[in-house]
């Protein structure tokens, strides 16, 4: 049973139109509901499923209309998206060395997966969101896989998204369409190193098995002095994820049990006949709780 907690109180049968969201290319999840009750903007709110935290942030942008209020609240991303750090240097350290240093500092606590990436960089006037996502696109270059954060509660983790998968029991609907995409594919990558006075090729990966039929396609990916050494793997990870068509469909479920594991940056398995028979990944989650039912319409692409 849901349970929607304002300063220790169950509100949710004081309150409509309840829903969340998350999304792969933001940090952070967005509440949203009605209610009769007034709550300071501010103010803590918990949502529950039995015992179990789906959500835990901040009233932002109360709107007071005639005879209620509607909310929307963020969570704790609040504070890394809003904390700008002037300086900061890391020398040779691992990636998630580099990002427990970011979340300390701002008496934050973190659950980061291990990422031994080497990070040598500097950074100035951004804030601790930005240069953890820099980190993370850093390491998935150079791993080969895909790294993401989010916060739950008022913790702050780092996942590989390969071992995020779920297998929620769901409704599916009895049509879904497939759309499918070109746009970012590229088939030859370039690594380069320097600057526009002095620019050096330090690596290049490319598949000219299928160019006569989609053209050459080429990425440019610039890289350190200090970190050329990965400029080879970095060209090979980038040309095995961009040399692709891409898919993607977006459609609405019906939740029967498990559906609170259905967020952005997690491998859900979806069988719908031959056309769709396995894991993919979700782009994004909009949950909505309507008269007891819990729909997610969500985005998968692969």
């Amino acid at each position: 049973m849901y349970r929607l907690m304002v300063n220790g109180i169950n509100i949710i049968n004081d309150s409509d139109n309840i829903t969340w969201n998350s999304d792969s290319d933001s940090l952070g999840t967005q509440l949203s509901f009605d209610s009769i009750k007034e709550i300071l903007t501010g103010t803590v709110v918990h949502l529950f499923n039995d015992d179990i935290e789906i959500f835990r942030g901040i009233t932002l942008k109360p709107i007071q209309k005639r005879w209620t209020w509607s909310y929307t609240c963020q969570d704790y991303s609040f504070y890394l998206k809003n904390d700008k750090i002037p300086i900061k240097q890391f020398n040779g350290i691992a990636a998630s060395e580099a990002i427990n240093q970011l979340l300390s500092e701002a008496y934050l606590t973190g659950e980061v997966v291990n990422i031994p990436t080497s990070i040598d960089q500097y950074y100035s006037n951004t804030n601790r969101d930005s240069i953890i996502e820099d980190i993370l696109k850093q390491a998935s270059q150079d791993q080969g896989t895909t790294y993401f954060k989010e916060i739950q509660g008022i913790t702050t983790h780092v996942y590989d998204i390969a071992e995020m998968k779920i297998s929620p029991n769901i409704i599916l609907p009895k049509e879904i369409n497939i759309e499918a995409s070109m746009e970012n594919m590229k088939n030859v990558v370039v690594v380069i190193s320097g600057n526009e006075n002095s620019t050096v090729i330090q690596a290049t990966a490319q598949d000219t098995s299928k160019q006569n039929f989609y053209g050459v396609l080429t990425d440019v990916i610039s890289v350190d002095d200090k970190n050329i050494a990965q400029a080879q793997n970095m060209a090979d990870n980038a040309l095995a994820s961009s040399n692709k068509i891409e898919y993607q469909s977006t459609f609405e479920v019906v939740a029967v049990s498990g559906g609170d594991t259905i967020k952005a940056n997690r491998l859900i398995y979806i069988h719908a006949g031959r056309r769709l028979n396995d894991y993919y990944k979700i782009k994004n989650a909009q949950h909505t709780l309507v008269k007891g039912m819990h729909k997610v319409n969500m985005t998968i692409t692969w």
